[in-house]
């Protein structure tokens, strides 16, 4: 392995969890490199948690560790998985919908459901099961990054099939239009980062500085309809003008030039928020 462990929650930083996590990691190996994808996660958006994993984790070297918890069934029945992904990468994660961008874009080639009475931190208390982020996946998480775990003790194997999904919106090119959702925001700046995959787009065959329509709609209610520049960079606009652009993900997205959009019209994410962008 190769000792490189990356952690994600929706602990925040305002208390001791994520040191807590981090604590434990270094007790199993003080030698592994630790990092944070985030811990800014909204609180119980497992959507939000499997997006994040996918923006991510192509850009780590293959048999990086990550740990991944957002996971309001904690103490439940629910199980927790390790995954091996077609990349390389290994995930630790509760079954519960996390994984979803990982198999449907990444790849999952093998995976583990964790046998909990074998690999639960040793010291953990008997009483408390509610910091299994604690307790038990940053714990294996350290202990395969230290190579002191094999995946095959982690617990049996299980089938693909047994990954839970959350529905995840599409991207579609009809009639000269194309559509998908609102998946996720570039939090920082409140720009809207879309399902529609830019091969999608490209069929509309637009040019930079051209305008295209956009329209947003949630339910029967219409938020946006007007043209909007197609830019490369936000540049190509004047402050405080809207712009679509192709995110790092090469996924169309929508900005307002330093501003929030997702502040300006009030917008939200899923798959009932619909973005529909025609030549």
């Amino acid at each position: 392995m190769s000792k490189l462990l990356v952690l994600q929650s929706d602990f925040g930083i305002v208390d001791g969890a994520v040191s807590a996590m981090t604590g434990v990691a270094l007790s199993v190996d003080d030698q592994l490199r630790i990092f944070d994808l985030s811990h800014s996660v909204t609180p119980f958006n497992i959507f939000e948690a499997s997006y994040r994993l996918f923006q991510s984790i192509l850009y780590w070297p293959s048999n990086t560790i990550f740990v991944s918890v957002v996971d309001p069934g904690v103490g439940s029945d629910r199980s927790s998985v390790v995954v091996l992904t077609s990349s390389g990468h290994i995930v630790i994660t509760p079954n519960n919908g996390t994984l979803s961008h990982i198999k449907k874009y990444v790849g999952i080639e093998a995976v583990y459901t964790i046998d909990v009475s074998k690999n639960r931190r040793k010291g953990a208390t008997n009483q408390s099961y509610t910091f299994d982020g604690r307790d038990l996946y940053a714990y294996i998480g350290a202990r395969l990054a230290a190579s002191q775990l094999d995946l095959k003790d982690v617990g049996p194997t299980s089938s693909l099939k047994e990954i839970i999904e959350l529905e995840i919106p599409g991207s579609n090119f009809e009639n000269n239009r194309v559509s998908g959702a609102i998946e996720i925001f570039d939090e920082r700046y409140g720009s809207i980062w879309s399902s529609i995959l830019v091969e999608d787009f490209e069929k509309l065959n637009v040019a930079y500085g051209q305008e295209v329509g956009v329209r947003i709609s949630h339910g029967d209610k219409l938020i946006l309809d007007q043209k909007i520049v197609y830019g490369r960079s936000f540049n190509a606009v004047k402050v405080q003008e809207l712009i679509v652009y192709v995110s790092s993900l090469n996924r169309m997205a929508i900005a307002l030039n330093q501003g929030n959009l997702k502040d300006k019209y009030q917008l939200n994410s899923g798959i009932e928020w619909i973005v529909e962008i025609s030549k």
